[in-house]
């Protein structure tokens, strides 16, 4: 399949977007919001933060990480096509050479029921992501520093607050806001994202699950995009 999960059913995408963000408390909802808060499940995957570290730093020694264009190149074009990224999970779809790669990760994605996506991100010195929001407003976005740049560290904006990310520290950021980052520092700036449901009313839940099941039909392009371009490397 060809195509992106960013740009299908807009109209629809319009009002179930309204009816989680209007749920969420509308323009007043946080920025940025305390892991434990909205994600206490998250605990579990800092617990093994140096497994994860490791991991990723093992991943990254030998292998290439495809860039975004490979998984979806309509909304690369909107955002970057150098943002290099890893799914080791997408949409309820494990990547198998995770299992591998990252178990550690992978097994927090699985055995945590509200995890819809879980990959690793890589912003290269001199690449940025312009201004743009996410088109899908029924996750929020949890980052975790692995290996940030000491001198100059990255920072990303979100609507009118910033966050400078820290290795070892964890922030769960509504990406449905207008955000903006770039990397001016000389290393790569590399964490971990893991979408998880936005936590809203029965309604607004079953309206949520319904939505990601009918998102599921992508997991294989990027799923697939992440294996060609590990085994291939």
């Amino acid at each position: 399949m060809k195509g992106s999960p960013s740009v299908n059913h807009p109209r629809f995408r319009a009002v179930t977007n309204w009816i989680f963000l209007r749920g969420a408390g509308g323009e007043g909802r946080p920025r940025i919001i305390p892991p434990r808060t909205v994600f206490p499940e998250v605990r579990a995957l800092e617990a093994v933060y140096p497994a994860v570290q490791a991991e990723v730093d093992a991943l990254l020694s030998r292998t290439s990480i495809p860039t975004y264009g490979t998984f979806d190149p309509v909304r690369a074009a909107q955002v970057s096509e150098d943002w290099r990224l890893y799914y080791a999970y997408m949409y309820g779809r494990p990547n198998e050479l995770a299992r591998k790669d990252c178990p550690a990760l992978l097994d927090f994605a699985m055995s945590t029921p509200n995890v819809v996506n879980a990959f690793i991100s890589i912003l290269d010195p001199g690449v940025g992501l312009p201004a743009h929001r996410d088109p899908y407003a029924g996750v929020l976005r949890y980052h975790l520093g692995l290996r940030i740049p000491k001198d100059n560290p990255p920072r990303i904006r979100l609507d009118r607050d910033y966050y400078t990310w820290r290795e070892g520290e964890g922030t769960v950021l509504d990406v449905s806001f207008e955000h903006e980052v770039e990397n001016h520092s000389d290393e790569p700036r590399v964490i971990v994202i893991v979408d998880f449901r936005r936590p809203m009313g029965p309604f607004a839940d079953l309206l949520n699950r319904y939505c990601l099941r009918l998102k599921q039909k992508w997991a294989p392009q990027f799923v697939e995009a992440s294996k060609y371009d590990v085994m291939h490397s």
